[in-house]
C-alpha cells in the first residue's frame, strides 16, 4: 500500500483542530467544576444538559448530524458526571444488551455500567448509595415487567425518575434514568405521575383541574399518568386533582423531549 495513504493532514487543518481541543477542554472544565460534590449529594443535573443538548443541535445548522451531536455531548457530560460524584449505574430489566446499550448511549464510558437481574436490585442500589443511578427500561411499556409501581413504596418514594433515553428521537431503546434527585425543568419536557383510580375517571378529573393528562399503564386501582408539560411538585393544580379523588396523586419523574 502506497505511503501516501498515511499522508498526515494539511497543516491548514492543525489549527482547527487545536481550536477544538481547547474548547473541549474548557467546557468539560466547566462541567465538571460548576456543581460540585457535597455531603450526601450528586452534583447531575439532567435538565441542564438536555437544554444545552437542544442549543447545540440547532446551533450546528444541520451540518453535522444530530446523532453525531448528541453521541459527542453524552459521552463529555458522562465524564463530567463521574467528576461530579457518580460512582456506579445499574442497569436492570428488558433485553439485556439493549439496555445495556441504552445506559452507554446516555453515559458514555467513563461510569461504571453494572448490568443486575433484578429491577428492585437497582432501585435498591440507587436509593441507598449517593452517586448511584438506575436505568430501566422507560415505564410506559405495559405489560410483563412493570416497575414504575415500585416508586409508591415507602422505601422509593425518594427515588424520581429525572431523565430518558435516548438524547435523539428514535435513537436507541428508551430508558428511564433513576435517582434520589428533585425533576428539572429543561423547558421541553413531558412529566410522570400515579395515583390510584379505582372509578377509571382520572383523565376527566385531571382535564377539569387544568392539567390534562394521559393514563398510559396500569396496576389496579395503581395508574401512571404522562403530562405534556413540566409540573412542579408543588403545583396547586394538582391539590385540585387530589380533592377531585385522585388519590395519592404524585409528580414521580420527568423526561426532558430529545
Amino acid at each position: 500500500m502506497s505511503a501516501e495513504v498515511f499522508k498526515p493532514a494539511a497543516e491548514s487543518v492543525e489549527p482547527a483542530r487545536i481550536r477544538l481541543l481547547h474548547a473541549l477542554n474548557e467546557y468539560w472544565t466547566q462541567l465538571a467544576q460548576e456543581n460540585p460534590v457535597t455531603a450526601g449529594a450528586m452534583a447531575f443535573r439532567p435538565a441542564r444538559e438536555a437544554a444545552e443538548l437542544r442549543r447545540l443541535i440547532r446551533g450546528a445548522g444541520g451540518g453535522l448530524p444530530a446523532e453525531a451531536i448528541a453521541r459527542m455531548w453524552r459521552s463529555l457530560c458522562g465524564d463530567a458526571l463521574v467528576a461530579r460524584g457518580l460512582t456506579a449505574v445499574f442497569v436492570a430489566g428488558g433485553d439485556a444488551a439493549q439496555s445495556l446499550e441504552g445506559a452507554r448511549s446516555y453515559f458514555g464510558f467513563a461510569p461504571a455500567i453494572t448490568p443486575v437481574i433484578e429491577i428492585r436490585e437497582a432501585l435498591e442500589r440507587a436509593e441507598k448509595t449517593v452517586g448511584v443511578l438506575a436505568c430501566l427500561p422507560w415505564p410506559e411499556h405495559a405489560g410483563a415487567g412493570q416497575w414504575w409501581p415500585m416508586l409508591n413504596e415507602n422505601r422509593f418514594k425518594e427515588l424520581a425518575i429525572v431523565a430518558g433515553s435516548p438524547a435523539v428521537s428514535g435513537v436507541g431503546p428508551r430508558m428511564a434514568i433513576v435517582g434520589k434527585l428533585t425533576p428539572e425543568a429543561s423547558g421541553e419536557d413531558d412529566m410522570l405521575a400515579t395515583a390510584h383510580d379505582d372509578t377509571h375517571s382520572a383523565e376527566r378529573w385531571l382535564a377539569e383541574a387544568g392539567i390534562p393528562g394521559d393514563v398510559v399503564a396500569r396496576a389496579r386501582s395503581l395508574i401512571l399518568i404522562r403530562f405534556n408539560e413540566f409540573i412542579a411538585p408543588d403545583d396547586r393544580r394538582l391539590e385540585f386533582a387530589r380533592k377531585a379523588g385522585l388519590d395519592g396523586l404524585r409528580i414521580v419523574g420527568v423526561r426532558p423531549r430529545p
